[in-house]
C-alpha cells in the first residue's frame, strides 16, 4: 500500500492506485492503471469528510488515527 496526505488524513492505496488532489476544492480523486475512476474523497463546508466509491472496493476508516485504506473487492476473496 502506498500513503498520500490528504489534509489532515492518511489515505492508504492499493499499488495500483493512483491520487489526485485540488487543495482548493478540497477533493482527491482516485483512478486505476487505466485511468478509471474509483472514488472522490472531499471535505463538506462543516469539515466532515465524504467518500463516494465509484467501484466494487473495501474502504476501511480509522478515525482515531485519520486513516482512510482502498482496495478492490477482490482483497475480500483473497483473504
Amino acid at each position: 500500500m502506498k500513503n498520500i496526505s490528504f489534509f489532515d488524513w492518511k489515505i492508504n492505496l492499493e499499488e495500483n492506485l493512483s491520487a489526485v488532489v485540488d487543495n482548493t476544492t478540497k477533493k482527491l480523486v482516485i483512478m486505476d492503471g487505466s485511468i478509471e475512476l474509483n472514488a472522490v474523497i472531499w471535505i463538506d463546508s462543516s469539515n466532515l469528510i465524504q467518500i463516494k466509491p465509484t467501484w466494487d472496493c473495501v474502504i476501511t476508516i480509522d478515525d482515531k488515527n485519520k486513516a482512510i485504506s482502498i482496495r478492490h473487492a477482490d482483497y475480500l476473496r483473497n483473504n
